[in-house]
């Protein structure tokens, strides 16, 4: 039995099976091949620089408020309401009047027992045409503390070492805002037809807070606990 073979026929399947390997050569290229991918630095880095970003925002507003604080007024302080020098005997005595305006914190450092000390400045200056004198810079310094075995507050003035007790915290600063009898000059020491200028001032003493709580009064004002100067002129 012959079997005839069409040449036509035999040369169709060629080229169909040439075409079908092909097509077979370019999908598995095409499956072998990936795509290019991004390398995960850069991703990590635009995560960073987000971050950065972020960061430097809030930097920049806790700066901003930090030293936007001191512009602001602030209703904590001790306010001197009045003040003067007096003649008792041979001396020129300072009477004033102070208004102590505690922050919550503070207050909350009293009832702590923790004591709040004030120093108190006074300076005498005689006016000249070129530059004033000094003739008094002294310093006397206040302290208030809460006892609570005692259940009291005290006042000391350290400068003389005496001290009074008090039920309450108002009684306390109502004691401390009354400043008598404080001895500045000689009457004598007191020219006629001369102009003298008198300043005083009460400082908060930070320094005198425990050390732990030291930087945290630097920081905020509710420890801007000082006056102003009040000045006045001196009239023999």
């Amino acid at each position: 039995m012959r079997v005839w073979v069409n040449a036509n026929s035999e040369t169709r399947l060629q080229s169909r099976t040439s075409f079908n390997n092909r097509n077979s050569f370019q999908v598995s290229c095409a499956t072998k091949v990936a795509p290019p991918s991004f390398p995960t630095q850069h991703v990590k880095t635009r995560k960073t620089l987000k971050v950065l970003k972020t960061f430097k925002v809030y930097v920049i507003s806790v700066l901003i408020a930090l030293f936007s604080q001191p512009l602001i007024a602030n209703e904590f302080s001790a306010q001197i309401k009045s003040a003067s020098l007096e003649k008792y005997k041979d001396w020129y005595e300072l009477k004033a009047t102070v208004d102590y305006k505690l922050s919550p914190i503070a207050t909350e450092a009293i009832q702590s027992s923790i004591g709040l000390l004030w120093r108190l400045k006074i300076e005498l200056k005689q006016t000249q045409t070129l530059w004033d004198k000094t003739l008094i810079n002294s310093e006397h310094s206040y302290e208030i503390r809460y006892h609570a075995l005692l259940n009291s507050y005290s006042v000391t003035n350290q400068s003389t070492a005496k001290s009074r007790r008090f039920t309450s915290l108002a009684a306390a600063l109502d004691s401390m805002s009354r400043i008598r009898d404080i001895k500045v000059i000689k009457t004598n020491a007191i020219k006629k037809d001369t102009a003298y200028t008198v300043a005083i001032k009460l400082q908060f003493d930070r320094e005198a807070l425990p050390l732990p709580l030291r930087p945290v009064a630097y920081l905020y004002t509710d420890w801007d606990l000082s006056s102003d100067w009040y000045l006045w002129s001196l009239q023999p």
